[in-house]
């Protein structure tokens, strides 16, 4: 729709598509349950997850006996209901940050500067310079929050609707890399669909 919009309107879209590695894994305790305290969210929500995850071990047994405990103080819980809304939630700093940066896209007379499924982002704006500190602002968050991106899902687009050729090229950075930049024909996938300037 960005995309579709920036043709049509004769305007410049520019997106970077970023995707969290290990995102369920990573997640930190302690930033789980920090980010639940921020968000002024009441005792009875809090308690029951810190009950969750404070204080969680494993063993590992091998031949003759068990290991001693071992902490864990990653991951939401596999398989557990509560692990995706807990797993949204711990994301909202990320997010936040995100929403009080930049201009963002005006799409329809509504300011979009994000899109976010699980681990999988999106960061829109119409400058390339813009993006570059959306980017920059991503990276802080990502790493005070424990988190990394994966280096090889980075992907940025520029459009521009007024010019013939429609795709610029831009630089840009992300946790001290590069990322790969898309040209007219080519296209990523993005939640299991191509995107980019010309797809089939």
């Amino acid at each position: 729709m960005a995309l579709d919009n920036a043709r049509k309107t004769r305007k410049q879209c520019e997106m970077g598509g970023l995707d969290i590695s290990n995102a369920f894994s990573s997640m930190l305790h302690r930033h789980i349950l920090g980010t639940l305290r921020e968000l002024s969210l009441p005792d009875g929500v809090v308690n029951p997850v810190q009950e969750l995850y404070d204080r969680c071990t494993m063993t590992v047994r091998n031949t003759d006996r068990d290991t001693n405990k071992i902490p864990i103080q990653s991951e939401v819980r596999q398989g557990c209901p509560l692990s995706p809304t807990i797993f949204n939630l711990a994301m909202e700093p990320l997010l936040q940050a995100m929403a009080g940066g930049p201009s963002g896209l005006n799409l329809y007379s509504q300011k979009l500067n994000v899109l976010a499924y699980a681990n999988d982002l999106v960061l829109l704006t119409n400058d390339a310079a813009q993006l570059q500190q959306m980017l920059d602002m991503a990276s802080e968050a990502a790493r005070w929050m424990g988190l990394c991106f994966n280096i090889t899902k980075y992907t940025s687009l520029h459009i521009n609707g007024r010019q013939k050729s429609h795709v610029l090229d831009s630089t840009l950075m992300i946790q001290g890399q590069a990322m790969r930049h898309l040209h007219d024909s080519k296209a990523y996938c993005h939640l299991g669909m191509p995107t980019g300037h010309q797809t089939r």
